[in-house]
């Protein structure tokens, strides 16, 4: 039997290693200027998103275009890239602020802050597809950090347990470093992803939303990951890599839920 992780955040579970502690030098802030930019503040209901799962941020676009006061103009199950755009651009017209966790905690310290967190195999795999797989160039990040179109899972794998959470892009740096601040968590309640029908009903609470979705809004990881390339990630010994990488993804938001399935 599975759990949900709910209620609040262990604030000072986790402590920073000195590298995540150290200030983003000017040459990073310039080249990636809205990497930590990942939090999505909606004042009228008082609650902040953190987008630090990506899968989370587009099955939840109904709701956060519900939060901004914004129409979403997409289904529920239009996850193609051309309906996410749309989405994306036309949410920020609404009334959400893109915010820093500083920015956050000063211009609203009261602020209830939500995020919503995936099991870290399934965040690459997305990330694996989007990055790798995708006929698109890769993005010049990715170039700069000697990633190649020709990579299996497990060379993807090797080569993001090479670079540090203080270097990783957002779709890969681990979860935990991105709700990190001042070496405490952000977040006032941690929702699992997997969990995702009770994971809603919390965050709606949370949010005082009369929102009521249709049965078809719902999460499912083939809903972004090809059976394929999630089949590559659960690999023994690819697994392994993957949860040394992101050891305190794992033992902070889902140690509780493995102990008890």
């Amino acid at each position: 039997m599975e759990r949900l992780i709910l209620g609040s955040a262990p604030r000072n579970i986790y402590r920073t290693s000195i590298m995540l502690d150290r200030v983003y030098t000017i040459f990073d802030k310039r080249r990636r200027p809205l990497r930590n930019h990942v939090y999505l503040a909606f004042p009228e209901h008082d609650i902040a998103f953190a987008r630090i799962a990506e899968a989370a941020f587009h099955t939840l676009a109904p709701v956060l275009h519900h939060l901004a006061g914004t129409e979403f103009c997409g289904t529920f199950t239009d996850r193609s890239a051309k309906a996410t755009e749309i989405s994306d651009r036309s949410l920020f017209h609404g009334n959400v602020e893109l915010l820093t966790a500083r920015e956050l905690k000063r211009r609203h310290p009261d602020m209830k802050i939500v995020a919503w967190v995936q099991d870290p195999l399934h965040r690459l795999a997305y990330c694996y597809e989007k990055i790798i797989m995708n006929e698109l160039p890769l993005p010049s990040y990715y170039q700069e950090s000697y990633f190649d179109k020709s990579m299996s899972p497990e060379d993807f794998v090797s080569h993001v347990a090479s670079i540090s959470d203080l270097e990783a892009d957002n779709l890969f740096r681990s979860q935990t470093a991105a709700l990190t601040y001042k070496g405490a968590l952000t977040a006032d309640i941690i929702l699992l992803l997997e969990h995702f029908e009770q994971s809603l009903d919390t965050f709606l609470a949370a949010g005082s939303l009369k929102f009521r979705p249709s049965p078809s809004f719902t999460y499912r990881a083939l809903d972004y990951v090809s059976p394929g390339t999630l089949r590559s990630f659960e690999d023994e010994g690819l697994f392994h890599k993957l949860r040394r990488r992101y050891k305190a993804d794992y033992e902070l938001f889902y140690a509780q839920a493995a102990v008890l399935a």
